[in-house]
């Protein structure tokens, strides 16, 4: 069994590629074989037809992020591979799911001084999202935990530009 990296290279990995049955498959072999750890991974189609763009999230050591990105360029659906360090300021949108008993003034309070929003209410439950970087995520949920907090998701990377510029495609 191989041992797990201990490493803080974190990075994006926008990925541009022919939809294909099996690809997401075929780009996860290259993580699994290196023992490379995977925290996000969004598919989204985009608006030329049959384009996706896959972001990952993972661990790669700095040394081999430009040969591990070469390797990923050599599938044959691959049009680009873009890196980027997690630490620049990619934001993540973290959903918290509350008991209505827990909305009280110190959660409204919260809610205005994390920017977050009340996304829904319902019967027993409502949803607050908020965006913004892994540790603002973490540091609301903190502050939340407790009872009446029932749930809590992120979603994948959101870029305030676009991951590919045109002419690398």
């Amino acid at each position: 069994m191989k041992k797990t990296l201990t490493t803080n290279g974190r990075c994006i990995f926008a990925i541009y590629a022919t939809d294909k049955k099996g690809l997401l498959g075929q780009i996860l072999v290259y993580f699994n074989r290196k023992n490379y750890e995977v925290d996000s991974l969004n598919v989204s189609r985009t608006d030329i037809s049959d384009l996706v763009l896959i972001t990952l999230e993972g661990y790669v050591p700095e040394a081999e992020v430009l040969p591990f990105t070469e390797r990923l360029k050599k599938i044959i659906e691959v049009f680009a591979v873009i890196t980027y360090r997690a630490e620049d300021g990619l934001k993540k949108v973290g959903f918290y799911r509350i008991a209505t008993e827990g909305l009280n003034p110190d959660v409204w309070s919260l809610i205005g001084r994390y920017g977050a929003h009340l996304s829904s209410i319902g019967e027993k439950t409502f949803v607050l999202s908020k965006t913004g970087s892994d540790k603002d995520l973490h540091e609301l949920y903190g502050l939340l935990e407790g009872p009446h907090l029932l749930g809590f998701c992120k979603s994948g990377l959101i870029v305030e530009e676009s991951l590919v510029p045109f002419e690398a495609l």
